[in-house]
């Protein structure tokens, strides 16, 4: 008896250990597939939401599909599904690298143009391994539970570490496999989870009593009022579900917003909010037997979380303004070196996301104990709860992405997210006794709908304005900030970075002149990257150019430019935007490439810092090569030469490539650089009137183009690189991981 009963305890938490381990992997895969499948879907928010709503629906369709099978099998048998399906996913894992790039994104981009396209091929992408990833916990439910006593906190555990191991995964993945390994190696790391998982779980079923594996007998049919529970609970569930999922969204843009956006960004929060959703959840299952009234308890811990919620938005707010936090979050490499910066970054992440997405994880093991009520039904009440929050999660990404940031703002955003926690901290009052504390959350949260920041207070804070003036613009792509320090003076901001500044800096006009300077004829040219301007308005300095194309990724950055023109602004932003040589195009660069027909004479990228989340989309090998075959025979591609690796990787592509410090210039065909033609073109009239207008210091810019070193790298063959930056290596956007 003691022997079985030792056994039994050996297997469960074996199984646990399992659970954790697929939880990990799954993690592993979301980050990389995320990536792979953006290069599909786009850079920007809007593809960002229809991944993440994409791989949240398959997940709450395989929940559903296995939670109305798993009541048909034994534990035995629905051990065994659970161990198939882990064999699926890695079998999937293994493949996917080349189904999403070399088919999706290489084949299947010319779709990309329509957004229900996008989220069609993404969805049926994703189906197969996220079907199977949703199938696990109604399953593996199935497989533990014997009985119904106990059963909430044995499916709370469950869940519980395999959200944790889902935290692991998704900081040991963003943070270490894949700056260290690149995105394809760490989807293999995944997959080599998922087979040890898989034959563990079968190692497993050797163990269990035969008379125990039949199938269990189908439950006599339940009372009406009891389904009608499970769907009540199952609507609460989808609601909460939406409301965790938006605030999530809420903290990415606060938290981008204050890292800059860094590489990391992206996987930090998500782990952390992982990681208090496992705590909550296991800290739940211990302690769910003492909790008498799960409904009413429910409620409270919706209120609770997004009080949490508010107030750590709320104490970043306060604490920047009373100098708690530096007010220089923008202007300063928070996530370079430091133990005192690494501390920061701990604190600052720990305050906004973990306490909220703690209580949210206590509230599953609640749910379970409150719909669980025969052992016949167990597998479909778990799958269909899972469905409701998954889906809840999904719609939670969508909306809030889509929808909400662009008629609220995050702040607006936050209050509607405010306004439903404080209605579930209402409902809890009725029907039921509640002690005099329950009564905190909703008079918290009745405040915040009140005395909350509006969006441009909340943001003026956040770049460490006080009295400055300042022009913001927000919407779903993402936040532009300009500080102005005069009626045609200011800095540019977008997504927490310093970007550029009016009057138009020496270092962006530079960049932008220097194609059209050298080229002989510059009658086409795109630019990737507008800022506030001064790239593409000086790419547009020679006569004979026709047509400047500039695309902007981040929509609020020429909503700013036009309410800057609007309050009196010029320095030669309202040339840029209403002289029709220049075509403004809110999209993402390299989609938008890829998408144009156009052969040009000049492509230039004034792009992202390469430490940027994202930034090694448009540095790698398959970006120049395609930047390559869009120009026209002796077209020049020009950029920033940022790193060593960036220049090895440029050389790997151009055959001819001349530096002027810091730009590179690149070609198929020689380039014909003269300095004393440069010289020459920039004192024409025309030209100089065209910088004048803007109010460029030509002074300042001659002496950059007389006095830059130049260097010529390659001159007729390409160089192969060491270690390049590719798509699924993009070595400079993980800079941690750099030796």
């Amino acid at each position: 008896m003691t022997s079985g009963l030792q056994s039994a305890r050996v297997r469960l938490s074996t199984l646990f250990g399992l659970f954790f381990l697929s939880g990990a992997a799954a993690l592993i895969y979301q980050t990389a597939w995320h990536r792979l499948l953006g290069l599909f879907a786009g850079a920007d928010t809007i593809a960002a939401a229809l991944v993440v709503g994409a791989f949240l629906l398959g997940l709450g369709i395989g929940s559903l599909a296995a939670g109305l099978y798993a009541d048909r099998l034994s534990r035995r048998a629905a051990l065994i599904a659970f161990a198939v399906c882990e064999v699926g996913i890695a079998l999937f894992a293994v493949l996917s690298p080349w189904l999403y790039y070399d088919v999706i994104y290489r084949e299947f981009l010319p779709l990309a143009s329509s957004r229900g396209v996008i989220f069609a091929v993404v969805f049926a992408g994703l189906l197969w391994p996220t079907f199977l990833m949703g199938c696990a916990l109604p399953f593996l439910s199935k497989a533990v539970v014997s009985q119904i006593a106990g059963s909430a906190k044995l499916i709370g555990w469950l869940y519980g570490l395999n959200t944790l191991g889902a935290g692991v995964g998704a900081f040991v993945g963003g943070w270490y496999l894949i700056g260290t390994f690149g995105f394809d190696k760490a989807i293999y790391v995944g997959a080599a989870l998922n087979l040890i998982v898989a034959a563990g779980g079968l190692l497993m079923t050797r163990g269990l009593d035969m008379a125990d594996s039949a199938p269990t007998p189908k439950a006599a049919a339940l009372p009406d009022q009891v389904d009608g529970v499970v769907w009540r609970w199952s609507l609460l569930v989808f609601i909460s579900g939406f409301l965790i999922v938006a605030l999530q969204i809420v903290w990415y843009r606060v938290i981008g917003v204050l890292l800059q956006s860094n590489g990391y960004s992206f996987s930090l929060v998500l782990a952390v909010f992982l990681l208090g959703d496992a705590a909550g959840l296991l800290v739940g299952a211990r302690t769910i037997d003492r909790i008498a009234d799960p409904r009413r308890f429910f409620f409270l811990m919706q209120g609770v979380a997004t009080t949490l919620a508010l107030c750590g938005a709320w104490f970043v707010y306060l604490a920047i303004g009373a100098g708690l936090l530096p007010s220089d979050f923008v202007d300063e490499n928070i996530m370079c070196c430091g133990f005192g910066n690494a501390f920061l970054v701990a604190f600052l992440v720990a305050v906004v996301v973990l306490p909220a997405s703690f209580i949210m994880g206590f509230s599953f093991p609640v749910v379970q104990k409150a719909v669980q009520r025969d052992i016949g039904r167990l597998g479909s009440r778990v799958g269909l709860v899972q469905l409701a929050n998954i889906v809840g999660n999904s719609m939670g990404s969508l909306v809030a992405g889509l929808l909400l940031l662009d008629l609220l703002g995050t702040a607006g955003t936050l209050k509607l997210l405010v306004a439903i926690g404080l209605a579930f901290s209402v409902v809890q009052f009725f029907g039921a006794r509640s002690t005099r504390w329950a009564y905190v959350p909703a008079a918290v949260l009745t405040a915040g709908l009140v005395l909350f920041p509006g969006g441009e207070a909340f943001w003026r804070r956040l770049h460490g304005l006080t009295t400055e003036k300042a022009i913001l613009a927000e919407d779903k792509t993402g936040l532009s900030l300009l500080k102005q320090d005069g009626i045609d003076s200011g800095k540019l901001y977008i997504q927490g970075h310093s970007q550029s500044r009016v009057p138009f800096d020496t270092v962006h006009t530079f960049l932008g002149a220097i194609g059209p300077l050298v080229h002989e004829a510059p009658r086409r040219i795109l630019v990737i990257g507008s800022g506030t301007g001064g790239t593409p308005y000086s790419a547009g300095l020679r006569p004979e150019t026709e047509r400047v194309r500039v695309i902007e990724i981040v929509a609020p950055v020429i909503a700013t430019l036009r309410d800057f023109v609007g309050q009196g602004g010029r320095s030669g932003v309202e040339t840029l935007l209403a002289n029709p040589k220049f075509e403004i195009v809110i999209a993402d660069g390299r989609h938008a490439l890829t998408l144009d027909t156009t052969r040009y004479d000049v492509i230039e990228a004034d792009a992202i810092l390469p430490k940027t989340a994202l930034s090694g989309l448009l540095n790698s090998q398959e970006f120049f090569q395609q930047v390559r075959s869009k120009l026209a025979p002796g077209g020049l591609y020009v950029q920033w030469a940022p790193t060593e690796r960036s220049v090895e990787t440029f050389r790997s592509v151009f055959p001819y490539v001349t530096m002027m410090h810091p730009a590179l210039i690149g070609s198929d065909r020689p380039i014909p650089f003269s300095r004393e033609k440069i010289l020459e073109r920039l004192a024409g009239p025309e030209i100089d009137r065209h910088m004048a207008a803007a109010g460029v210091d030509r002074a300042e810019l001659r002496k950059w183009f007389q006095d830059k070193k130049i260097e010529v790298l390659n001159d007729g063959k390409t160089v192969p690189a060491k270690s390049p930056n590719t798509d699924f290596f993009p070595r400079d956007e993980y800079y941690l991981n750099r030796p």
